[in-house]
């Protein structure tokens, strides 16, 4: 893969399943910095992808319950109050939009059905409002094969808490389902490291390494705004 700027350099380690789900379309020369929606913006990771996208010249909208949760400030920044699980703050913030963005997680025992509803709501905001790239944070592969771990983590991998595969697995399909040109991106393990700018990618079942710091997911995520290699695919991301 070609790198896209001399900070950037990712090692390329999966080569299987590229089936591209649906038809693309052309992507213009100034789509370069776009308008794009962030949810989750007040995140860890969603703070990371808020830094790094007004960094690189793009206008943010931050979608947040409270703006006491995002200290971030900027000329080209745009901190909405709002619930993702009312369609109608989604779509207040959708108008004008290139692109979407999420970093959501939810806490609690509800958090698997909260989770799917936010994607419903934003899956068809962005269909009603025309904005075609969503980039979403998406859980680790349930699949140990994926990992590539040293002695320790083979030995704790069994004790290790999984996300149930039935609840992660509807958030995916409302958005697989739909024709947006979707990326889901799955870490194998967040962490708060510095980014190191080099990670490897997996889109088959070529294992790569056990963590990820959250300022490099968002560097890649943020990279899919204008590449077109991952449309429609679910690259596994290892530091």
């Amino acid at each position: 893969m070609d790198k896209p700027d001399d900070m950037l350099s990712i090692s390329v380690t999966g080569r299987g399943n590229t089936v591209a789900y649906g038809p693309t379309r052309e992507q213009k020369p100034e789509e370069f910095a776009v308008p794009v929606l962030i949810f989750g913006a007040s995140g860890r990771t969603g703070q990371c992808l808020v830094e790094q996208a007004l960094a690189a010249g793009h206008t943010v909208t931050a979608f947040v319950r409270s703006r006491s949760t995002l200290s971030a400030r900027h000329p080209k920044l745009h901190i909405v109050e709002g619930d993702v699980l009312n369609p109608d703050a989604v779509d207040a913030a959708m108008l004008g939009q290139r692109a979407v963005l999420s970093a959501l997680g939810f806490s609690g025992r509800r958090a698997s059905d909260s989770l799917v509803k936010a994607m419903e709501h934003i899956v068809t905001s962005m269909q009603r409002y025309r904005v075609h790239r969503f980039v979403s944070l998406a859980p680790p592969p349930a699949k140990d094969g994926w990992v590539r771990r040293g002695l320790i983590g083979r030995l704790l991998s069994p004790f290790l808490q999984k996300p149930p595969a039935q609840s992660w697995e509807r958030q995916l399909d409302s958005i697989r389902g739909s024709p947006l040109e979707w990326v889901l991106v799955r870490p194998t393990r967040l962490t708060n490291e510095p980014a190191r700018k080099s990670y490897q990618v997996s889109v088959g079942w070529t294992e790569v390494p056990d963590g990820i710091s959250r300022a490099d997911v968002a560097m890649f995520m943020l990279e899919q705004l204008q590449n077109r290699r991952y449309v429609r695919l679910s690259p596994v991301l290892g530091g």
